[in-house]
């Protein structure tokens, strides 16, 4: 298990306690807890961008599995590159505009947390960052999927 796989897996246990909380402190104290909705929120979006990373290079990412199973070894390999090639395009624009978005809110604050909204915005930069090699090292040394397997049987 890698470090962000095992941070993934942290984070989602912390919103997961939050999430509890919330619901016991509304419908059993009667009195809704202000900050722990907001900061599962936000734990659950760094969760998902630092799992990102672990999702590409393990081929957990939805894929159209169809389309590869029909085409020739050859063209699956220059749609593998053609794919990676696209989504680093893509991990490129979004970290750079979340980097932007990052900057431009770095006076105003989180509403019932009084933190700086950067620390939200910033999963997004970060998260293409972990992403990145993730979706390099698949396609060098791709992970094996049980159709190939069976096809090697």
């Amino acid at each position: 298990m890698s470090l962000t796989h095992n941070l993934a897996a942290l984070l989602l246990a912390i919103a997961s306690v939050m999430v509890i909380w919330q619901v016991f402190t509304r419908f059993v104290l009667g009195s809704a807890s202000g900050w722990s909705e907001v900061a599962s929120r936000a734990t659950i979006i760094w969760m998902v961008f630092i799992a990102a990373g672990v999702a590409f290079r393990t081929g957990a990412m939805i894929s159209l599995e169809f389309i590869r199973s029909v085409l020739p070894q050859g063209a699956r390999r220059a749609v593998m590159w053609l794919v990676a090639a696209l989504t680093l395009l893509f991990l490129g624009v979004l970290g750079w505009y979340g980097l932007q978005m990052t900057l431009r809110v770095q006076n105003q604050k989180v509403a019932m947390l009084g933190v700086s909204m950067s620390w939200l915005y910033a999963a997004i930069p970060t998260g293409c960052l972990i992403a990145v090699p993730g979706v390099i090292l698949a396609l060098i040394d791709p992970p094996i999927r049980p159709e190939d397997q069976e096809g090697a049987a």
